[in-house]
């Protein structure tokens, strides 16, 4: 019960960081509107396919740091499924060969 706590805790945070990342890159363009060069990238994952996206000089080095982060994202949510499906196997699988 505590380890579910702790995975919705954790799921709620992420949750919180992808809303503040997303307001940070829709605000970029304004902060860097001084700046001589500017670019912005995203990544969107459908399913398991990432469309990614990218604008201004700046952009190929900013996509490339999008699908790091986005394969980092893909990395933490398979350990989280992994530690979920752990948590509810039940403590006699896999069966003893021969039943019981």
């Amino acid at each position: 019960m505590a380890g579910q706590m702790k995975l919705a805790k954790l799921g709620l945070a992420l949750i919180a960081v992808g809303v503040i990342l997303a307001l940070l890159a829709a605000l970029l363009p304004l902060l860097a509107a001084g700046a001589g060069e500017a670019g912005v990238a995203g990544c969107v994952l459908v399913f398991f396919v990432p469309v990614c996206f990218g604008v201004g000089p700046l952009a190929p080095y900013l996509m490339v740091a999008v699908m790091l982060i986005a394969l980092a994202l893909l990395l933490v949510a398979y350990f989280l499924f992994r530690a979920a499906l752990e948590e509810l196997r039940p403590e006699s699988y896999p069966p003893a060969p021969g039943g019981t």
